[in-house]
């Protein structure tokens, strides 16, 4: 049952996506915007089911309302509500549980978003984060590459 369990998720199309990659995608003048374009063309043909935090919202609203303008920022948000990204609001259980492994961790490179989007992807059982970023294997939590 385990591994029947383990194979669905490797084949799952949950893709959870941080807030570097939406900056990127938004902000047209970021070295990364055309790799953070070709991933999110990629999600939207091959109808994956994209997820994303409260936190990684915030964090990218944020962004760009300091480095491009306050009306964009405002307008990210009034874009998301109208895409198909899923946003998860963390519970309390999660953020708990996001705590307890942070002070636990033994290495000093782990944040609390990390911690966090791996707890919330690990209970929603998205196998995958899209990320520019180095994040943290918890859970099994891999990140995503565009397949050649």
């Amino acid at each position: 049952m385990r591994q029947r369990t383990f194979i669905r998720m490797v084949n799952s199309k949950k893709i959870f996506i941080d807030d570097g990659v939406l900056y990127a995608f938004i902000n047209r003048a970021d070295e990364k915007h055309v790799k953070a374009t070709a991933y999110m063309r990629y999600f939207a043909q091959e109808k994956y089911q994209v997820y994303t935090s409260l936190l990684n919202l915030e964090e990218t609203y944020e962004k760009i309302y300091q480095k491009i303008s306050p009306s964009l920022a405002l307008d990210f948000l009034r874009g998301i509500t109208l895409s198909s990204i899923n946003v998860i609001y963390p519970t309390e259980n999660e953020i708990k549980a996001s705590l307890k492994i942070l002070i636990n961790y033994k290495s000093g490179e782990l944040n609390f978003k990390d911690a966090l989007d791996s707890v919330i992807a690990n209970k929603h059982s998205i196998p995958q984060i899209c990320t520019f970023d180095y994040h943290h294997t918890l859970f099994g939590l891999t990140t995503f590459y565009l397949p050649i």
